[in-house]
């Protein structure tokens, strides 16, 4: 008797941000990307999001990285951009993910920072934010 497993793991793509402020690494459907650290504004396409402070006080002293992905199965999840906020001497990391149609916020959390791929699932902690801080998370 033979079994076979296959695993499908989805992996999200590394996005970089150059020195002004472009964010390289989507495809053209979501250009212009930019994020502003002065002002910490995002923009991806047409659409524009300001940080609200409920959010950036998660940034400050971070080493900030940007991943994306548009290619998944859109049956759980729309397109989305993650801004992650790491402190790696804390050893947690928080993640941001935004709808890259709306950006509106899909969900935020926390997780330990050095963690193998299937310990994140286990540790992932919603990170509790008010209802007036998520409603102020629209991208206009």
């Amino acid at each position: 008797m033979c079994f076979s497993f296959f695993s499908f793991a989805h992996k999200d793509t590394g996005i970089t941000i150059q020195k002004d402020g472009k964010l390289k690494g989507l495809p053209a459907k979501y250009l212009p990307a930019t994020f502003k650290v002065q002002n910490l504004t995002l923009q991806i396409a047409d659409r524009k999001l300001l940080i609200p402070e409920c959010i950036s006080k998660f940034f400050a002293k971070s080493e900030l990285s940007f991943s994306s992905s548009w290619y998944h199965t859109r049956s759980k999840l729309p397109p989305y951009f993650n801004i992650i906020a790491a402190f790696p001497a804390k050893n947690i990391e928080y993640t941001f993910m935004l709808n890259m149609d709306t950006l509106e916020l899909i969900k935020a959390y926390s997780f330990p920072y050095k963690m193998d791929i299937a310990g994140i699932r286990y540790s992932m902690e919603p990170i509790g934010l008010s209802s007036d801080c998520i409603k102020s998370i629209k991208g206009g």
